[in-house]
């Protein structure tokens, strides 16, 4: 009698199906997700308050970003399986990164503007100085032009709103409206963002080959 075995539904591909629950690719996803939102807010507020000699334009967003990657490369060790969805993964940390970037540039312009309420009251030549840069006509002299811009920069009225400190801080390079401002601005954190999601995935991508790769 010839006995036909047939295979148990209950078998994975993989091996017999002990019973117990199976393991999603989302697994440690809330506990990885949390300590990576903790730890971008702390960043963007550290960041916020560095002095504004290390916030150089561009280079500051991506380093920033650099670091969001490496941080959420580390934590993944809370949750092994997102390692396979290195597409989920790279995205979250997008997103993520470009939040704590608007977060920063927030946080700075909100110390911007107590800085420059505090050194008013503290300060009446303020008041003086603002009106001899409305009064005065601009420099025809290259020479006298750039005395006159850093004058102009320290003791000048930015404005109160958000768009008018984007446009304040890239007066330095020449961008004088304020739509080339708010589009430098997104541009710098778009790349921050992108190298945050680059790092991500290029570790998902090793973490993830490395586990294919027989071993022995």
């Amino acid at each position: 009698m010839n006995l036909e075995l047939k295979p148990n539904p209950f078998d994975s591909p993989d091996g017999p199906n002990t019973g117990g629950p199976r393991r999603s690719r989302l697994d440690g996803l809330p506990s990885w997700l949390v300590l990576l939102v903790l730890a971008a807010c702390a960043l963007a507020l550290a960041a916020a308050h560095l002095p504004a000699i290390f916030k150089k334009l561009g280079l500051f967003a991506i380093a920033y970003g650099l670091i969001v990657g490496l941080v959420a490369a580390w934590l993944s060790q809370f949750a092994p399986r997102l390692r396979e969805s290195r597409w989920l993964g790279a995205a979250i940390v997008f997103l993520i990164a470009l939040a704590g970037q608007v977060g920063i540039t927030a946080e700075s312009y909100r110390i911007d503007r107590s800085e420059r309420e505090r050194r008013e009251r503290s300060d009446p030549k303020q008041a003086l100085a603002r009106r001899l840069i409305e009064s005065a006509n601009e420099p025809t002299d290259p020479k006298s032009q750039a005395p006159f811009d850093e004058f102009r920069r320290s003791y000048g009225d930015r404005g109160s709103s958000f768009g008018d400190f984007l446009q304040f801080r890239v007066s330095g390079i020449g961008i004088q409206s304020r739509l080339g401002a708010e589009v430098f601005w997104g541009v710098e954190i778009g790349l921050g963002s992108l190298a945050a999601a680059w790092v991500v995935f290029r570790h998902f991508g090793r973490a993830r080959a490395d586990g294919m790769t027989p071993r022995g």
